[in-house]
């Protein structure tokens, strides 16, 4: 379809939902939905900005204004639109709370979780206790926020509170949504793989695998490969890896998950580095830093910069090396990552 085709039936979309939508029924909102749903799941993501756009100049009610500026911070999420993404999700917020729907447990999960992926972990964590505060009374809700709060203590080396989050979320989760106990599973095995057992964590990943893979969850695949993948390294079995990572990645491109892209170059990279392919590792390592700068996850970003660092430095090129240091500590002190310094070698502290 052509860009002039396309805002023609866009302009068509958006009168016909102005005609049906009266502000008391969910009409006009379930056609807007149906639409921004059918371009979404093709990736294209300039018509679903320019769908939300158009829908929002209309005189909407509350609850159709909270439904459309959520669906704007999902896109804008998707996008790596950050900023962007938790200004709608606060609209979003607000609308809701107006309209005395009570989504605040929903609404601040997805908060936390833009914080999380721009390294800002104590406003994630505030708004990840906020959600289990809301959701005292909602089962589902209460494990989605254990979710939440079990990732982000898994990336910041708490393990025992991650696998007390984790083990919370699957309790609350089993019987009322497959997908996210299916990635409480997953996360828990990251926690396994951490505290170096592997066939726990293996045997949670292909659980997990068969439960996305049921479900037609493409992202979910995606994460689960890759999380067996990286049992395999930890194994040391770095080309078994590469096979899983390289399928995990091929997902994550079609899909158009460019966090989940920049995780798997970072660990391709790894892999390469442990086969002494210090080329191929290092090629994966800049697009991963590309990537991540691109998408403004500090987070990532500073984790690769000490692998660059390390890298360089296991390679031989110490003066490379001392100069990749500096820019990783400067990014990890500017942004209160100081932890993943302790990962480069003694000789570079």
């Amino acid at each position: 379809m052509s860009d002039n085709e396309s805002a023609e039936q866009l302009e068509y979309f958006i009168a016909h939902v102005r005609l049906i939508l009266d502000g008391t029924t969910m009409q006009g909102l379930d056609v807007w939905a149906q639409r921004f749903s059918e371009l979404r799941q093709i990736s294209e993501f300039d018509l679903c900005q320019r769908l939300a756009n158009a829908i929002r100049s209309a005189d909407l009610p509350e609850h159709a204004l909270g439904v459309v500026r959520y669906g704007e911070g999902w896109l804008y999420d998707r996008m790596g639109k950050w900023p962007e993404a938790v200004k709608a999700y606060e609209a979003s917020l607000a609308a809701f709370r107006r309209a005395s729907i009570p989504l605040d447990a929903t609404l601040l999960m997805q908060i936390g979780s833009i914080h999380q992926d721009q390294g800002d972990w104590p406003k994630a964590r505030d708004a990840y206790q906020a959600a289990v505060t809301a959701a005292a009374d909602d089962p589902h809700g209460l494990g989605l926020a254990h979710n939440n709060l079990g990732g982000l203590a898994l990336i910041s080396d708490d393990l025992t509170a991650a696998e007390q989050h984790y083990a919370e979320a699957r309790d609350l989760l089993r019987d009322r949504d497959k997908r996210n106990f299916a990635a409480a599973t997953h996360g828990l095995a990251g926690v396994h793989r951490d505290q170096g057992r592997l066939q726990e964590a293996q045997d949670l990943d292909v659980e997990c695998l068969a439960t996305f893979q049921a479900l037609a969850d493409m992202n979910g695949v995606a994460a689960a490969v890759g999380g067996i993948a990286l049992t395999h390294l930890y194994a040391g079995q770095p080309q078994v890896a590469i096979h899983n990572l390289e399928i995990a990645l091929q997902i994550s491109l079609d899909g158009k998950d460019h966090v989940a892209v920049n995780r798997t170059l970072s660990n391709l990279a790894i892999a390469y580095q442990e086969l002494s392919e210090h080329g191929t590792a290092l090629d994966y390592l800049h697009q991963a830093i590309d990537g991540y700068r691109e998408v403004q996850d500090r987070h990532g970003e500073s984790v690769a910069l000490v692998n660059l660092a390390r890298f360089l430095f296991a390679n031989g090129d110490t003066v490379a090396a001392a100069q990749a240091r500096d820019v990783a500590r400067a990014m990890c002190e500017r942004y209160g990552f100081l932890q993943e310094l302790r990962r480069l070698p003694p000789e570079l502290h």
